[in-house]
């Protein structure tokens, strides 16, 4: 069976005030033939299906027709959770209509869906929060956390008398909820597992709404299911590696929607599963139609050539230009015309552009060449053959665990 993991569409975002939309609507176009070529039999949506509460008239159109072309009449399972930018009653408004598309929408943490028909497939069972399909003659059992804000976990815990669990902090809630949706895995069906979730140690990004405060809302590793063979995870923007003793992964976003996302290569996992084995995950590079960048340029007049030699690229540019007088409108005019999409024009002091340049360099710097530098100035002495050889083994150990999700 194969599974089709992505999030995080943030449909409708907008990026210095500029739409995002027609670049979202060919990544869902992208997205939709990906998915007819490898033969997905299920696609797994992690959360943040929308930027805001409130999305616009157009966002949801777009939503609607991914689905559309992603269900394909029934012929694939469609599973969807809300993220901490979803609002969950809006989300789940056209449920009416879905299920028998191939669609299910979860909203909140303890949510039950009856059995039913699911498109050409069915939902043999199911009860809080967790989901048991037949698929092509296959059972899959899929535990769902949407987005868990402490007021939902609250409620689903509620009705639980043990004074216990109530005083246990976020974090050991939300695993106290995994450990119960796990008595429903068999060892003879597909076991996977999907929420939105900030786990400890993942890597951020700014264009990520923070959903943990003082790390408040942080969960631990090991509070995610144990015998999970996938656990499909959304928020976090760089495709990653939650927790490979859990099997869990954040797909991450389809577009890079902050200058910390310029050097994110973009992917959707397609996962090959089967009951009782191990999954192999595959990462579906996706295509950079419109990437984001900054020029650090050292004149006003570096800026109109550095504009006019990028006249014709589709890209968006962050312009920071060293001066030591004020921008005047004519200046900001003419970089405008040159190039439309300068998202911001900011100028440097002499140190703040020697800084921005030295992290220019880094940036392009391979990982083993700032190992060397370091090195150099620590030991005051170049690395050995065996040194470099040991970082090496290091640098495609990480590779592997991070395209395979095995050690």
């Amino acid at each position: 069976m194969r599974l089709l993991h992505t999030a995080d569409w943030h449909l409708g975002k907008h990026l210095e005030g500029y739409s995002r939309l027609e670049e979202q609507e060919a990544f869902i176009d992208e997205l939709i033939d990906i998915v007819d070529k490898n033969d997905i039999n299920m696609v797994l949506l992690s959360g943040d299906i929308y930027d805001t509460f409130n999305p616009s008239a157009d966002a949801e159109k777009l939503f609607f027709r991914a689905l559309k072309g992603l269900s394909n009449g029934g012929e694939r399972i469609i599973c969807i959770i809300s993220g901490n930018h979803d609002s969950p009653s809006r989300l789940i408004a056209p449920s009416p209509l879905t299920c028998s598309q191939g669609i299910i929408i979860m909203d909140r943490p303890g949510f039950i869906i009856s059995p039913q028909r699911v498109g050409k497939h069915k939902l043999v069972s199911g009860g809080e929060g967790y989901l048991e399909f037949e698929i092509n003659n296959e059972r899959v059992v899929l535990l769902s956390l949407p987005y868990p804000s402490e007021s939902r976990l609250n409620a689903v815990l509620g009705e639980i008398k043990d004074e216990r669990v109530h005083s246990l902090d976020y974090s050991a809630k939300v695993g106290e909820i995994f450990a119960e949706l796990e008595k429903h895995y068999c060892e003879d069906k597909i076991n996977i597992a999907m929420s939105h979730l900030f786990i400890a140690g993942g890597e951020e990004s700014t264009s990520e709404r923070p959903i943990q405060v003082g790390g408040g809302l942080t969960v631990s590793r090991e509070q995610l299911p144990e015998n999970s063979q996938y656990t499909a995870l959304g928020h976090l923007h760089r495709c990653q590696t939650a927790c490979s003793e859990r099997n869990a992964y954040y797909a991450g976003s389809p577009l890079q929607y902050s200058s910390s996302e310029k050097n994110h290569n973009k992917s959707v996992s397609l996962v090959d599963i089967e009951a009782g084995k191990e999954v192999k995950i595959e990462q579906i590079a996706l295509m950079n139609r419109k990437p984001i960048e900054t020029w650090v340029v050292d004149s006003i007049e570096q800026a109109f050539e550095k504009c006019k030699a990028h006249q014709d690229r589709d890209v968006w540019a962050y312009l920071k230009i060293k001066t030591d007088r004020p921008l005047l409108q004519s200046d900001i005019k003419k970089i405008k015309e040159l190039k439309g999409d300068i998202l911001s024009i900011i100028p440097l002091t002499f140190e703040e552009f020697e800084s921005e340049k030295k992290e220019e360099l880094m940036e392009e710097l391979d990982i083993r060449e700032l190992f060397k530098e370091y090195y150099r100035r620590t030991k005051e002495m170049d690395p050995g053959e065996e040194v470099m050889n040991m970082l090496s083994r290091i640098l495609n150990e990480k590779e592997e665990l991070d395209e395979t999700g095995t050690s």
